[in-house]
């Protein structure tokens, strides 16, 4: 969006510098990440959706980019009243806001977070090998427990390598919107009654994933190497 409207944005580690202009030009470039974060992970899930059920490292994959795409927008909205530096707040400055419009919006997010976690919940227990017992609301809630919610706390701890050379603050601001998803999945464990089912599909090897590792690996040097130095788009 910034390029589009003639800047020259750079992209660092966790933030990019969003140009001012105009109060417009401002609302469009702030808009667009969160946005762009809610229309791919939309996207994401309706590949996810079209593949058969069962396990396979890439529809694990596709589950992740299609809800931490959905969580980023959503988690955006919460945040409105409480983060200054996100970009909704500074969209709430921007347009002068009055502090309960922002806890309207915010309100709107936990309604909007509630609503999310059953669809959740069906895509997280749609991804579960044959081996997996859920049979009942409490196998599906220890699925969901060391299946996501565990592996996202994992995976949040994965993701501070990346802040190396970074701004402190900034990397900080990264981690917790990394862990922030973990409301839907955390929500998702009691959402999961006797009203469930779940349709075994043909599981793909359990294995580790030496893809998934390089590129992992080539990610993290990527954060190092080139964002921590600003690339200049």
């Amino acid at each position: 969006m910034a390029q589009a409207l003639g800047f020259s944005p750079k992209i660092y580690a966790f933030f990019e510098d969003n140009p001012t202009g105009t109060i417009h030009q401002s609302l469009a470039i702030l808009a667009a990440g969160p946005i762009a974060s809610l229309i791919l992970g939309l996207l994401f899930r309706a590949w996810y959706r079209s593949t058969p059920t069962g396990y396979s490292f890439a529809r694990l994959l596709l589950f992740w980019m299609a809800w931490l795409g959905i969580m980023q927008f959503v988690n955006y909205i919460i945040v409105t009243p409480w983060l200054t530096a996100g970009d909704t707040a500074v969209i709430a400055d921007l347009l002068h806001a009055p502090v309960w419009v922002r806890y309207v919006a915010s309100a709107v997010g936990w309604i909007v977070l509630f609503l999310l976690t059953k669809p959740a919940a069906h895509d997280m227990l749609a991804l579960a090998p044959q081996a997996a017992t859920l049979e009942t609301p409490r196998d599906r809630r220890r699925f969901i427990m060391g299946g996501f919610y565990l592996p996202l706390i994992v995976g949040t701890a994965l993701t501070a390598p990346g802040g190396i050379g970074g701004q402190p603050m900034i990397v900080l601001y990264g981690l917790l919107a990394t862990i922030g998803n973990i409301g839907i999945i955390a929500l998702s464990l009691f959402r999961t009654g006797d009203e469930f089912a779940v349709d075994r599909g043909q599981d793909a090897p359990l294995r580790i994933e030496p893809t998934a590792i390089a590129l992992y690996l080539i990610i993290v040097a990527f954060y190092i190497l080139i964002l921590a130095r600003g690339l200049a788009v």
